[in-house]
Parts: C-alpha cells; structure tokens; sequence
C-alpha cells in the first residue's frame, strides 16, 4: 500500500455517503446540496430497518442509477471493477470495514463500507479514495485516505468470505434511501451505472418519520441493549447524527446570513443535540453491558432530540430541507484523472 501525500477532505458523512459524495460529485456539481436536503430519518418497527434519506441518491443525472452486483471469485470482481472503471473513471465498491489497511488500531466491528477506486497505475496497482473518518468505540480510529493498492489488497479488503448478516444486507439495500436490489453473489460486491431509476417508495405502510421515528428508534436501541447489541442499532443512530449535522451545517453555510439569531440558535441547539447523543447512547450501552441499565436516559435523549427537531422543522422546511428535489436533467462532463 502506497499513501497519497495529501489525502481527501471529508465531509462528514457515514461510511455509505461520504464516499457516495464524492462520486456524485464528478456527476453533478449541486450534489452536495441534493446530500444535505435529503437527510430524513425514516424508521420501520416490523423490519427494526432504518431510511436515512428521503430521495434516492443512487438516482443519476440522465436516467441513470447505481445497481449492486457481485462475484463469488475475486478475478470476475477485479476485472468487473476494471470495465467500470474504464467506463466511467471511478467505481463505488463495498469493503469490509474492519478490514481497511488504513485504520489506526482496530475498528468496532466488520461492516459494509462504501470506498471509491477512481484509477489505476502503469503497475496495475489501484487507487483508492475513503473520505470517512471517525473514532471507535474500542480505541481505533480512521482518517481520511487515497493512495494505491495492490490487487491482492483490494481482494482482501473488499472479500466477504462468509457473505454478509440481515442487518448488513438490510443497510446495504436502504443506504440510498430506498430500496435498492441486492447481488445474490455476496463475496465480493460493487456498483455499476445502469439505465433505470429506482422507486422513491419505501416497502409496506409501516414506516415512521418525525418524532415517531425517533420515539422508535429509542425503542430498537433498548431492546437492542438488553440482548446482544448484534443488531447495531448504534451505528444507525451514529449515521442519522453524521447526516443530520451535515444538513444543519449547509443550512448554516448556504443560508447564514438569512437567518435570525434566534433561527441560527435554533439550529445550533439541533446540531449539539445530534452530536453528543453518540457518546450518550454509548455510555448507556456500556453501562448495560456493566448490568446497570440506564432506560430514562436514552428515552429522555431522544425525546429532547424530537423536541428539537420539531421547533427547527419549519425553518428546514422553509429553506427547502426536506422538500424532493429532482437531479439536473442533463450530466455534468467529467474526465479521467492521471495517476
């Protein structure tokens, strides 16, 4: 592995989008703006699923989308990888978190982790670009990364020998928004550019937004807390947080100077809410762990939260958070990079 000197600067976002951005970036040039109006926190109580946005952002200028498919052998992979790359200069595929060979110490867990490879060397090595970053509960960390890597390297890091868990699978179908058709070959995955749009309709009548959401996802963390924590409802909770201080900090950054002192108070009390509710919910979790339940605790987190968000509701509203917005009809030119 070969470290770039200056690596990509990350824009806050979960281990799907933050990297999701900066392919779409190359596609449309109002992306980042499409990202911060279509954070929405939409959870199903039947399916314990989580919807983080309120369009489908695999949904390309033109007609277009992004679609899973994967391999059982990592010389299809490669080579699949290859013909896309070839296509359209960078490619989105699925790694095992735990597996990057740039994480400081070691991560939480083995998860589906969206990285882009956006190039290749005269020596056949690949780049690779993994704007994410964040601190594990355990001790480890990521910072942001690009560099290259050998083709043994990306195998390894993006092989999912055993194939992956209902809740992974589950993530990987919703991290766009809405429902999005898995590969049924699950050891080694990546996205292509296809024709087609996907439906902007989350499956059955069971779904809850707004407060409602929040009050269940409280519910899904305990019970998830008094059994064995697999079905991760932190992490869900840990990207909700990630897209919502990013929607409040474009609405701050495009319309700042619109606003009052009270409306930027309004969104500031928002933002501090989602970003200490994290490190909350994860003392609760290892106070449990320790036997000493803490329920009021994370109730009463999620219930400021709601409260929260309920009062800057219509100021998100009114600068168009939240309302569907449609791509450009017509891509934006991109061109291969040099390595």
């Amino acid at each position: 592995m070969r470290t770039d000197s200056k690596g990509p600067d990350s824009v806050g976002l979960s281990c799907y989008t933050e990297n999701l951005a900066g392919y779409l970036s190359a596609r449309a040039p109002d992306s980042p703006d499409l990202l911060a109006r279509s954070v929405r926190l939409a959870v199903d109580p039947l399916t314990g699923g989580f919807s983080h946005h309120d369009r489908a952002l695999n949904n390309l200028p033109g007609g277009r989308r992004l679609g899973y498919r994967g391999a059982l052998a990592a010389e299809t992979a490669l080579t699949s990888i290859g013909t896309e790359l070839s296509l359209h200069d960078r490619v989105l595929v699925v790694a095992d978190s735990g597996a990057l060979p740039w994480l400081s110490g070691a991560a939480d867990n083995h998860a589906p982790h969206l990285i882009m490879v956006d190039g290749r060397t005269p020596d056949g090595n690949w780049h690779v670009v993994d704007g994410f970053t964040a601190l594990f509960s355990g001790g480890g960390s990521q910072d942001p990364f690009s560099g290259e890597v050998s083709g043994a390297e990306l195998t390894a890091l993006l092989a999912f020998p055993r194939g992956q868990s209902t809740v992974h699978r589950m993530r990987n179908s919703l991290a766009f928004g809405f429902p999005v058709a898995l590969p049924p070959q699950e050891t080694y995955q990546w996205l292509v550019e296809e024709e087609g749009t996907t439906e902007e309709q989350l499956p059955g009548n069971s779904w809850l937004t707004g407060a409602a959401a929040l009050e269940e996802t409280a519910r899904l963390l305990l019970a998830d807390m008094d059994a064995d924590g697999s079905r991760g409802v932190l992490e869900d909770v840990w990207a909700a947080a990630q897209h919502h201080m990013f929607r409040d900090a474009h609405l701050l950054a495009a319309a700042g100077a619109e606003l009052s002192r009270a409306e930027r108070e309004t969104v500031d009390a928002t933002t501090a809410k989602w970003r200490e509710l994290p490190r909350m919910l994860r003392f609760a979790a290892n106070s449990a762990r320790r036997g000493r339940p803490r329920p009021s605790l994370v109730s009463g987190a999620f219930t400021a939260l709601a409260e929260l968000e309920a009062a800057a509701s219509p100021l998100h509203a009114a600068h168009g958070y939240g309302v569907p917005t449609a791509w450009p009809t017509v891509a934006s030119s991109y061109g291969r990079q040099e390595r």
